[in-house]
Parts: C-alpha cells; structure tokens; sequence
C-alpha cells in the first residue's frame, strides 16, 4: 500500500495543481512595456501607443493573478482599477505610469463596492491594449477576487 501511495500520490497532486493552476504574476511583468507618443484624429489628442515586450506577451489571454490596491475610477464607485502603488501614489495622482494600472472587468458574481486602497488580489484574463484610447494599457477579464 505504500508503494501505492507513493507513486501515485504525487502523481495526483501534480495533476490537481495543473487542473487550478494559474500564473501569479507582478507588476514587474507589466512594466515591461514602452509608450510612443501618438495622435488621434478620430478623439483630437495625444495617446500613449504600448509595445510590449517578452514578459507581458508571455501572458497575454492567459488567466493570471495579480495583487495590487484597490482605487474606483467613477464616483459611484462601480469601476475599479488594481494599482501598484496605493492612491496617493498611483497612476493618477504620483508620478507613476499607465502600466502601474490594471483595469478591473468583473464577472458579474464578483462585482460589489471595494474600499479604496484595499490590498486584494484578483484574478482574471490578461488582456493588452496598445492603442485603444478608451480603455487602460492592461484589462483584467472576468476579474474576481482570488
């Protein structure tokens, strides 16, 4: 019975994990980017286009998780973004960039009120966006807490 246990115990645990398993990733994966300065005729203005590099495109429609804190960006308080850095310090008030960001699209079970500056981890698909005016560099689809 032991030898049983032995070969096929670790057999199944590695089996279990592969069926759950996701890519914990951090911000330095998403600092791997580069912005260009572009015009839009279309919106009248200036955006930054990305170019990612190596790691980001590892990841790109993989379901990742990531860790960051928690900053609405509507004065409902029914859009999030996962930050680097904490409110004070982030993207939109410190001098840190747009791949400091992650823009939070919920599943639907997974969308409530969140506290600003709350730590959390979500996970979800990793999406790029190089130039869509509209929408962050980085998206999280079908984001839940996890």
């Amino acid at each position: 019975m032991s030898r049983f246990l032995c070969v096929f115990l670790p057999a199944l645990v590695v089996a279990l994990g592969q069926v759950h398993a996701q890519n914990a990733i951090d911000w330095g994966v998403l600092a791997d980017v580069k912005f260009e300065k572009k015009y839009s005729d279309k919106w009248a203005m200036d955006y930054d286009e990305a170019t990612f590099g190596k790691l980001p495109l590892l990841y790109a429609g993989e379901e990742v998780s990531i860790s960051g804190y928690i900053i609405p960006i509507d004065a409902l308080g029914l859009s999030y973004v996962l930050s680097r850095n904490p409110n004070a310090t982030c993207f939109f008030c410190g001098g840190a960039g747009p791949e400091t960001v992650i823009e939070l699209r919920f599943k639907p079970e997974a969308m409530k009120r969140y506290r600003m500056d709350e730590r959390r981890t979500f996970k979800g698909i990793l999406q790029l966006n190089r130039e869509n005016i509209k929408q962050f560099t980085y998206v999280l689809l079908q984001a839940e807490p996890g």
